[in-house]
């Protein structure tokens, strides 16, 4: 099993049973790092930093310190946090393909 499936599965088992979770990785534009993003209706009534600390807590005692490097960043976030978010970021960061990302930046068109 892959590192990024690996994390994708104790994202999962870390989510009260019956919520339901997306999981969503976005590049950083440097390194191989990327940023973890999980949308849920878990935990709802927790500050984003409590949320963010189950989170953390879970993968830290289950992960490799390789692994965790490919973590920059972990947000926890409500459908409705995540809706805000989308409107004040552009469009291609959220929609980038992965055939038009290199190392997380777009890969410069020659034609």
């Amino acid at each position: 099993m892959n590192s990024k499936a690996r994390i994708n599965k104790l994202v999962s088992e870390a989510i009260p049973k019956g919520k339901s979770a997306r999981i969503i990785w976005t590049p950083t534009g440097f390194s191989k790092s990327q940023i973890l993003r999980v949308v849920t209706p878990a935990w709802k009534t927790l500050p984003r930093f409590q949320r963010i600390s189950k989170l953390r807590t879970t993968l830290e005692s289950n992960l490799s310190a390789t692994e965790m490097a490919q973590i920059f960043r972990i947000s926890v976030l409500t459908a409705q946090e995540f809706k805000r978010l989308r409107e004040m970021l552009p469009r291609e960061h959220l929609t980038q393909s992965k055939s038009r990302l290199s190392n997380g930046r777009a890969k410069a068109n020659f034609a």
